[in-house]
């Protein structure tokens, strides 16, 4: 792990964060500092600072802030780790192998076999564009043509053709690819005579792209009744690449859009054709979950582009149990989910083209927070209109919906929909609250919370500020009590750096610690130090180390008072010797 640590510095020292920056986008020095438009918020005037000095950047104006890695992971939306093999290639340094990683034998033929998979799905993609442009391929290009699709979008998306089962393995043949391999790729199929054929023959075929814009399979669209008898839509099989339930259509237009500008929410639709008619009307940040319920690996794929999503599935899944399965687990990604209905059971692509972005956008702004969702989803199942039999039968099982939903939320969102519902059913507001407890009586404890502000996070904050920024007279001999994460990592690491004859950097705590709460970063890169302030700084630094050891000193005292109490005569001899001299080294820290 240290060698790791030392790997991630070698890196971060050899990728200038103001270069590495303005290579994404437009950066200006002013003063000691360098500035840009934020890309992570829409700005006009410059707030987005870069630190050479600490390499570091800060927006004022969104609040983000991070490293050089930090950066790159938010900007490409990508891992961490994904992140430093991007700055590793940038400066020609190879990604270390992890112990794991050199006790397997396999993994360079895994990673070469991955290269090649992704050449023949590319070459694949190569030949089926050239179709739809070829004398056999102009019914499929009609089709397009005939849905309204320019050849803009067409182009874009890289939709393609497949004439018949023997072409595609006889091109691929003759660029030099190994039939068993385009199997394995996903984009052949082996039949039991041994013959390898296309799948996905006769059919409109629209590539399906990764995160990073690479092809990983295809979906093929039926162009005839008969065709649609086997499925209106047919994917290419699954692979190590390709795993349905953990993609999403369009997800590589999505990213683009966010680097471009940024991106405000992350739309789910149900098919290609609705991203793709979606996106020649002008909506550019939509998704298809290509017909599965979301997943958690979905989840965390929209969560690195957008912190709200919202779901436009057509009005004939609207009250799917496994619709709703999945807005939860959006929900528990931490995105905030918004549900959008779309009239008389069309579907995005239907009615962007027949009412236009306009009227589109106007359901977009009439989307309902998933809470109110549900209760508009309950009140469908049980409605609470009718005679007052009917009414009685279905408001029990609408209260017991009704509770299992309040119980999802923060405490904030419940006191607010506690309400709603009390308004809805009749019932009053102290009876629904007696129902949550009763459901919430097994939950797990909190674990404790700790105050940020305190005077003992203070001190530590300033020291290991001092510390970070290698002021001269700071120097770590142990680590402090604390019970927070943060503080223990971090103080670990200025050790190890110290033990190594290596100077500390203060950016590597968004590296050790991005997790930690945006308050804590902040409070570490506040102190401003100057050759001007130095005898300050200094004092102030000294009052905070005093300031910690007393308290550790006290702690031991407190816990040897409490041991006091049930000690027989001898261990108190013992334990109010150690008393004094606590006491002792108390008085002379004190002056």
């Amino acid at each position: 792990m240290a060698d790791f640590i030392d790997f991630i510095q070698q890196v971060k020292r050899a990728n200038d964060i103001v270069d590495v920056i303005g290579s994404y986008i437009e950066v200006k020095q002013r003063g000691q500092n360098h500035w840009a438009r934020c890309p992570f918020h829409g700005e006009k005037t410059p707030s987005f600072s870069i630190s050479r000095k600490g390499q570091f950047y800060k927006c004022f104006g969104c609040g983000e802030s991070g490293d050089v890695i930090t950066f790159v992971e938010k900007y490409e939306s990508c891992s961490m780790m994904e992140a430093l093999e991007i700055l590793a290639k940038r400066v020609n340094m190879k990604m270390p192998e992890t112990a794991m990683q050199k006790q397997d034998s396999q993994l360079d033929a895994k990673r070469k076999l991955r290269e090649k998979h992704l050449e023949i799905l590319k070459a694949t993609a190569v030949f089926y564009y050239k179709n739809l442009y070829a004398p056999q391929g102009k019914h499929a290009l009609d089709y397009l043509h005939k849905r309204g699709f320019s050849a803009e979008t067409i182009k874009r998306f890289g939709f393609g053709y497949s004439p018949n089962q023997e072409m595609l393995p006889s091109y691929l043949q003759k660029n030099g690819y190994s039939l068993a391999d385009c199997v394995s790729a996903g984009v052949l199929q082996q039949s039991a005579r041994g013959t390898y054929f296309d799948a996905l023959f006769g059919r409109l075929i629209v590539p399906i792209f990764d995160i990073n814009n690479k092809v990983i399979a295809f979906g093929g669209r039926a162009l005839s009744e008969q065709q649609a008898k086997y499925g209106k839509y047919k994917n290419t099989s699954e692979t190590p690449l390709f795993v349905k339930n953990r993609n999403l259509y369009g997800i590589n237009v999505a990213k683009q859009q966010k680097q471009q500008a940024n991106l405000p929410h992350v739309l789910v639709v149900e098919g290609y054709m609705d991203v793709i008619a979606l996106y020649q009307a002008g909506v550019m940040q939509s998704v298809a979950s290509m017909g599965t319920s979301l997943t958690e690996q979905q989840a965390k794929l929209i969560s690195r582009l957008s912190d709200t999503v919202y779901i436009c599935y057509d009005g004939d899944a609207a009250g799917q149990k496994a619709t709703i399965r999945g807005m939860d687990i959006l929900a528990k990604e931490g995105l905030d989910v918004k549900v959008m209905s779309v009239p008389d059971n069309q579907d995005p692509d239907e009615y962007v083209k027949k009412h236009g972005v306009d009227a589109f956008n106007n359901l977009l702004q009439q989307a309902l927070p998933l809470a109110d969702y549900k209760l508009k989803v309950l009140e469908q199942a049980f409605p609470l209109t009718g005679n007052q039999a009917q009414r009685n039968s279905n408001l029990a099982k609408y209260v017991k919906g009704a509770v299992i939903m309040l119980q999802q939320l923060d405490d904030v969102a419940q006191a607010r929909y506690v309400t709603v519902v009390s308004k809805i059913t009749g019932y009053s507001e102290e009876y629904l609250r007696r129902k949550l407890a009763q459901g919430q009586a097994s939950a797990v404890i909190e674990q404790p919370t700790y105050d940020s502000t305190s005077s003992y996070d203070k001190a530590l904050n300033y020291i290991l500020a001092c510390l970070l920024n290698n002021m001269p007279f700071a120097h770590l001999t142990q680590v402090p009590d604390t019970d927070k994460r943060f503080y223990s990592v971090m103080f670990n690491y200025v050790l190890d750096c110290q033990a190594k004859g290596q100077a500390p950097s203060v950016d590597m705590m968004f590296t050790l610690c991005p997790e930690a709460d945006d308050g804590l970063h902040q409070a570490i890169l506040q102190p401003q130090f100057s050759e001007e302030t130095l005898q300050s700084d200094q004092a102030y630094y000294q009052d905070c180390v005093n300031y910690v050891e007393e308290t550790r000193l006290k702690n031991q005292r407190n816990q040897l008072n409490a041991q006091l109490k049930t000690a027989t005569d001898e261990q108190a001899t013992q334990i109010i010797q150690q008393i004094q001299q606590l006491n002792e080294k108390l008085n002379k820290l004190n002056g």
